[in-house]
C-alpha cells in the first residue's frame, strides 16, 4: 500500500461486480512484470451502467479489456437485454473471454487471499475498496459458536466481490 500511479504507457483492466439494487465496483489495475498495480477503486451507488460508463470517462484511462462475473448474462426481464449487451451500448464491452468464471465463493475467496502478494494497491485512490476488504465477514451465531455459512451482504461485499473477482 502506497503511492501507484497510473502509467499511461499500460493499458488497464477493471473488474466489476454488477450491482443492482447494491453497489456497482470497479477495480482498476495494470499488469507490470508479474505484479498486479491496483491504481483506482470506485463505486457507484443506484445509477447502474450508464453511470459506470461516465465514471470510466471520467478516469481517461486506456481500458484493455473490462471483466465482468458470469451473471453479466442474464437477461433483464423488462428489456429482454443482457447486462452485456446493455453496457455494449454504452461503449463498455465485455467481451466472452474476460467473463470471469463462476468458481464458487469460497474458492474465490481463497484465491483472492493467494493473490494479495502480487498486488500493489494505490494509497488513496483504492482506500474505500480496501475498507471494504477488511470488513468482508461472515455473521457469527453466538449460542452455536460457529460463522454462518453465508456472507453478510453490507456495504463492504460488492467492493469484496469485485477483487475476488479479479482475484480469479
Amino acid at each position: 500500500i502506497c503511492s501507484v500511479p497510473h502509467d499511461p504507457a499500460i493499458w488497464v483492466h477493471t473488474w466489476w461486480d454488477l450491482g443492482m439494487r447494491n453497489a456497482t465496483a470497479i477495480w482498476f489495475t495494470q499488469d507490470v512484470g508479474r505484479e498486479v498495480h491496483v491504481i483506482d477503486h470506485c463505486e457507484i451507488l443506484g445509477g447502474g451502467l450508464p453511470d459506470a460508463a461516465k465514471e470510466l470517462d471520467r478516469r481517461k484511462y486506456r481500458y484493455a479489456g473490462h471483466h465482468a462475473p458470469h451473471d453479466a448474462r442474464v437477461r433483464e426481464l423488462g428489456t429482454g437485454k443482457s447486462r452485456i449487451e446493455t453496457a455494449a451500448a454504452l461503449g463498455i464491452e465485455f467481451k466472452e473471454n474476460d467473463m470471469v468464471p463462476n468458481i464458487g465463493i469460497e474458492d474465490g475467496i481463497q484465491a483472492a487471499r493467494l493473490f494479495f502478494p502480487r498486488c500493489w494497491f494505490d494509497r488513496d485512490k483504492t482506500a474505500r475498496g480496501r475498507d471494504a476488504l477488511a470488513s468482508y465477514h461472515r455473521s457469527y451465531d453466538a449460542k452455536r459458536k460457529i460463522y454462518s455459512a453465508q456472507h453478510v451482504h453490507d456495504w463492504s461485499s460488492d467492493s469484496a466481490d469485485g477483487f475476488r473477482y479479479l482475484a480469479v
